[in-house]
This record gives C-alpha cells, sequence and structure tokens, in this order.
C-alpha cells in the first residue's frame, strides 16, 4: 500500500486494518504484518521494551567468501572472512592479567603458537636465621624458607628441575636440601644436628635433593644440581618450603649470606 491517505467512503465496504494516532485525532497509520498473517503463532511479536520479536533459531548465517559463517569441507579463499577466535588466558607471567581474552596465534609458518615447556620459574631466598658459630656435619642451616609463587594456583603442581645453594663466604662444602609441600613442620633449631619434631613431619615431605660438594669461584662458592625431575604438590597454598642439612663443617663470617635459588616448571 503506497504511503498516502486512502479515501474511504462512509457505509459498507472493504476494511482497512489501521492504527490510531491519538485520541479526538483523524490521523491513522498503517498496520504491516511481518509473517504469515492466517496464523497468529506465525506472526512476529512486538515488545514494549525490547521492540520487533526476531527468531533467531531461524537465522540462516551465509557462508560465502564475505560471510561470517564457513561451511565445513569448503576449500579456503584468500581474503575470506570470519570471526576472530579468542581465548582465555591463564599463565601467571607477562604483561596479560589471567583470565582476560587474547587471541589465537600461530607463528610465522602458521602453526599454533605454544610453548615446547611448561611455566619456568625461579625462585631466590636468601637463608634466614644463620649463625657464625661453626656448624659440623648433620647440622641444619638457618631456618625453614619459604620458596614463593612455586604453585601457578592454590593447591598448584609442578616440578623442581633445578637447585642452586650460592655462598658469600669460601668454606662451604655439600649439602642436603630437604622441601616439603607446607610449612606445618617442626625442625631443629639452626647449628644443631637436623631432627623433625615428629615422625608426622615426614609425611610433608617432598623431596631431598643432594648438593654434592661446591665448586671453588675464588672468595665465594656454589653448590648445585641440575637435570632434576622432581614432581611436587602445593598443599593448600602456592609455596613450598625447604631446609637446609649440611654435609660438611663450615662457619660462616659475620655479614655472609647463603642464596638458596630453586628453578620449578609450574604446571
Amino acid at each position: 500500500m503506497a504511503d498516502a491517505d486512502v479515501q474511504i467512503t462512509a457505509g459498507t465496504g472493504t476494511k482497512i486494518d489501521t492504527r490510531t494516532v491519538g485520541a479526538g485525532t483523524d490521523e491513522h497509520r498503517q498496520v504491516i504484518c511481518i509473517g504469515d498473517p492466517t496464523t497468529a503463532a506465525n506472526v512476529a511479536g512486538v515488545d514494549a521494551t525490547f521492540g520487533l520479536d526476531v527468531d533467531v533459531l531461524r537465522v540462516i548465517p551465509g557462508t560465502g567468501a564475505t560471510h561470517l559463517g564457513k561451511a565445513e569441507d569448503t576449500a579456503h579463499v584468500d581474503g575470506d572472512t570470519g570471526v576472530l577466535m579468542l581465548g582465555v588466558r591463564n599463565h601467571n607471567s607477562g604483561s596479560t592479567a589471567d583470565g582476560d581474552y587474547s587471541a589465537i596465534s600461530v607463528d610465522s609458518t602458521g602453526n599454533m603458537n605454544t610453548l615446547s615447556r611448561r611455566d619456568l620459574q625461579r625462585i631466590s631466598v636468601a637463608v634466614s636465621g644463620t649463625s657464625t658459630t661453626a656448624y659440623t656435619a648433620g647440622d641444619q642451616v638457618g631456618t625453614l624458607c619459604t620458596l614463593a609463587n612455586a604453585g601457578r594456583i592454590s593447591g598448584g603442581t609442578g616440578m623442581i628441575v633445578g637447585v642452586s645453594l650460592q655462598g658469600y663466604n669460601d668454606s662451604m662444602g655439600s649439602f642436603d636440601i630437604v622441601f616439603f609441600d607446607n610449612s606445618a613442620v617442626t625442625l631443629a633449631a639452626d647449628n644443631a644436628a637436623f631432627n623433625l619434631a615428629t615422625d608426622a613431619d615426614i609425611l610433608e615431605s617432598v623431596a631431598v635433593v643432594p648438593l654434592a660438594g661446591s665448586y671453588d669461584l675464588g672468595a665465594n662458592r656454589v653448590a648445585q644440581a641440575y637435570n632434576l625431575a622432581v614432581p611436587y604438590f602445593c598443599s593448600g597454598g602456592t609455596a613450598l618450603y625447604a631446609a637446609l642439612i649440611t654435609r660438611n663443617g663450615f662457619t660462616n663470617a659475620a655479614g655472609e649470606t647463603l642464596q638458596l635459588v630453586v628453578y620449578v616448571e609450574r604446571n
């Protein structure tokens, strides 16, 4: 029907469906039916808030070169358009926070841009509570060390792949590093024979990593163990814990430090 006034002669005749614009006016609007007017259920509804009610389940997207949809087994053609595929980031390093959307990346040859290793972390902590009194073989050195962020999430898992003990003195020898999955262990005192307070404490142990001897680097020394594959589970948090046992007698001078460095691959 044309967009113009329709003259209707008073009396009987064909009805024209219109909508009154306002009370007391002689303006009317044509009624347009979207759908099958023969069946009320097939006519699109109109919502006062959202407007025209469209059944999106019946919308079939196109599959051509300029359409967002693509048909299975159809050959790709250069210049085809599509929808950007996003992934959710769950990796605690870099500039983007966990949980953020990021684009799926490929390398220069079109392969998926993934790492061939797990999330490698270097955890370094100064051994606290050491004394300048001479240590004898089998003594505990310092207090329990906290290795923060060994787990990517609370209760996280991973693999210890390397351990290094760096000494500011020139007398340290070999050590055993005892790892625990939580801090609920009671150790002996510094400079006393290593001992756990209860038998239950040994159940918290993860592994013992021996550092067999130290390398003399002039005025300093370093003991290390690499190419390890020690699995661990962080119990109730994201940290591991470590205690030091000296296997040789040595003496720390005032102001000297032992630095424990642990390399882990977090799952």
